[in-house]
């Protein structure tokens, strides 16, 4: 029994654990997802250990029903949670009553353990009870470390979902065999069973189910790595890359954002040869470099593995990046951009940046102003760089304050905000730091052939942007008020979408 407490602690905080991390995904801030995840579970706890009083008068029985419920609620708590999302617009209220109830099991449990503990003839109730709460939180730390280093890299969210439930059948089997099998609970144990057996082995089909619904076109490429949900979709030559359900790139324009980010910079230093890109593990933004002649090295820094090898080996992606990847002058590096600049004494020409939105707290820090500053280190005398800096339409006050953070780090230097109409987004925004007075913008080197987009005309036309983006006054990001990913949140706030 003392080992079933240890278990049920795994299940439960790994099932607060899911929660946190699929409510992350769908909705993009971490800090309110995982602060709702762990204060409705522990309130629901709250409640349940109250419950379980009036289950005390037959422990063994309420123990092996709450484990079958728990395992029934948390093995399908995330497809429960997609599909909300996918359907309806209730994803939060399913999110909020599932942490609830899920805590109300989870608080059930270790009560019921001590009143069968007792049972048993265990009668020193302060002795008992420390035992049990030393085990729980020995359980918290196995859990802790189990799920982000082994069963999400492994199985996924979904997988990992059905798998604990099943942990929970498993201590419902062993409360049984020590009553004896009795026939009113071992039916249902054995259909929550096959249930849950069902939904591990099925569920990849359950997810592309649900993805049939997220996505408008076939999807025809489905991975959850260690750090995100990647999804390939493709229909009549349009090719799309989302990862946690945001769009990345569409093939049909892709051009307009990737020779943006490229050639601004590019044509603005003399004789390229050295380039770092940022983020940009599928690749195209490394094609838009490789178009210089003079080029000799490009280290592409992407920290998800899955994103790199996927820009390598996916057909689509890989055609579109004409193989980029492969070439013998891209070194490709896996690791955090931020830790990366910290520790690496590398200069370039030339250094790009490709991250995805600055829509959460873990995504800020490479939005800040020492991330900036590091970058402007890494630049050889001469050196330019260039971000994307989110929408100049739709999240103004973020792009703005990318480009007041850009220059409260470099304060030496010229940006210039650029912007681009990319139909996949709508009016999209660039920044660019150049030395000095900025005289040496666009005119330093010539464009390269093989341009979808732009020319040379094109080009410099995006340093005018539209009348209405005028620019804003906004404070610096930094690394100890991390401010803009609120501003991005409240920017994207005013729309429905």
């Amino acid at each position: 029994m003392f080992a079933a407490a240890l278990l049920v602690a795994v299940g439960g905080i790994i099932y607060e654990l899911i929660l946190g991390t699929a409510a992350s995904s769908l909705f993009g801030d971490s800090v309110v997802a995982f602060s709702l995840a762990t204060g409705v579970t522990m309130f629901g706890m709250g409640i349940g250990s109250l419950l379980a009083v009036r289950l005390a008068r037959s422990p063994g029985r309420a123990f092996v029903r709450n484990e079958l419920l728990l395992g029934v609620l948390g093995g399908s708590s995330v497809l429960l949670l997609f599909w909300s999302y996918a359907t309806t617009d209730l994803a939060w209220v399913v999110f909020t009553v599932l942490s609830l109830l899920i805590g109300i099991a989870i608080g059930v449990e270790i009560p019921l353990l001590v009143a069968l503990l007792k049972e048993h003839g265990r009668d020193e109730s302060v002795s008992l009870l420390s035992k049990v709460l030393a085990l729980d939180y020995l359980g918290a730390l196995a859990a802790s470390l189990l799920f982000p280093f082994l069963l999400l890299p492994t199985l996924g969210l979904v997988r990992t979902a059905f798998a604990v439930a099943l942990l929970n059948v498993l201590v419902a089997l062993f409360m049984l065999g020590r009553m004896g099998w009795p026939v009113r609970l071992t039916w249902p144990t054995a259909v929550v069973s096959v249930l849950l057996v069902a939904g591990l082995v099925s569920a990849t089909a359950l997810e592309d189910a649900i993805n049939t619904r997220l996505y408008v076109d076939p999807v025809l490429h489905y991975e959850q790595s260690a750090y995100q949900k990647l999804v390939v979709t493709t229909y009549q030559g349009d090719t799309r890359l989302y990862l946690n359900d945001q769009l990345q790139f569409s093939s049909v324009d892709e051009a307009r954002y990737h020779e943006t980010l490229a050639h601004t910079a590019l044509t603005s230093v003399a004789a390229p040869t050295s380039v770092a890109v940022l983020g940009g593990g599928d690749g195209l933004l490394a094609r838009e470099v490789l178009r210089y002649p003079t080029v000799r090295e490009v280290v592409v820094v992407d920290l998800d593995p899955a994103v790199t090898d996927l820009g390598r080996n996916d057909r689509l992606v890989s055609a579109l990046n004409e193989h980029a990847l492969d070439d013998p002058r891209v070194e490709v590096v896996n690791a955090d951009a931020f830790a990366w600049l910290r520790e690496s004494d590398r200069t370039f020409d030339a250094v790009l940046v490709d991250l995805v939105d600055p829509a959460n707290e873990r995504v800020a820090k490479l939005y800040s102003s020492p991330f900036y500053a590091m970058v402007a280190a890494h630049l050889r005398p001469g050196g330019v760089m260039s971000t994307q800096a989110t929408s100049t339409y739709f999240t103004p006050n973020a792009f703005w304050q990318v480009v007041a953070t850009m220059r409260a780090a470099a304060p030496d230097r010229t940006v210039l905000p650029l912007g681009v109409n990319v139909p996949s987004f709508g009016e999209w925004g660039f920044a660019l730091s150049l030395p000095g007075d900025g005289s040496q913008a666009f005119a330093a080197t010539a464009l390269p052939d093989g341009l979808r987009f732009h020319d040379e005309a094109s080009l410099r036309a995006t340093a005018q942007l539209p009348a209405d983006a005028p620019p804003r006054d906004l404070a610096a990001s930094t690394l100890l008020s991390p401010t803009i990913h609120r501003t991005y949140q409240q920017d994207m706030g005013r729309w429905r979408y």
